[in-house]
């Protein structure tokens, strides 16, 4: 049995979406180049070149809202955001020695504690702001897998 190129692209797609939880893993970015790969392999006949731009556009913007959810949702809790961008690179270096609850910890905790010596060592208003930035950071994830689900199911119906 042959598989088609259409087949082979659905598939990665399909892959990027769950590698959407999986840290470091430029999922939206993947599916991009795996819809313009695609494309390219039909001499750009295939998906139209409207269908094409709209798909590439969604799974770049799931990447930017992957990158900035953290950020934002940490700004909306009250954090600022040297304290998010610490909190971030504690929970990268903590990822190597945790695993992914590494993330977690690392970004939690430093927002909590920087937010503790910001606010006059207020632990309620610490933890409002750690933990809407760990809430967006989790959150992110899932914005992100919804939207390369809608590519892969656009592509595949586009496609087939």
């Amino acid at each position: 049995m042959a598989v088609s190129a259409a087949g082979i692209a659905i598939a990665l797609l399909v892959v990027w979406t769950a590698s959407s939880f999986v840290p470091f893993v430029p999922s939206g970015v993947l599916a991009a180049l795996t819809v313009v790969g695609y494309a390219y392999t039909t001499g750009f006949t295939e998906p139209g070149l409207a269908v094409l731009m709209a798909l590439v556009l969604v799974s770049l913007l799931a990447s930017v809202a992957e990158l900035a959810s953290g950020m934002v949702s940490g700004r909306l809790g009250g954090a600022s955001t040297r304290s998010v961008v610490a909190g971030t690179l504690a929970g990268i270096a903590l990822l190597f020695v945790l695993g992914p609850i590494g993330i977690v910890v690392g970004l939690g905790g430093t927002v909590f504690l920087a937010a503790l010596y910001e606010n006059d060592a207020d632990p309620r208003v610490a933890a409002r702001q750690a933990a809407y930035a760990v809430v967006g950071a989790l959150a992110s994830a899932v914005v992100q897998a919804v939207m390369l689900a809608g590519v892969a199911v656009a592509f595949a119906l586009a496609v087939l």
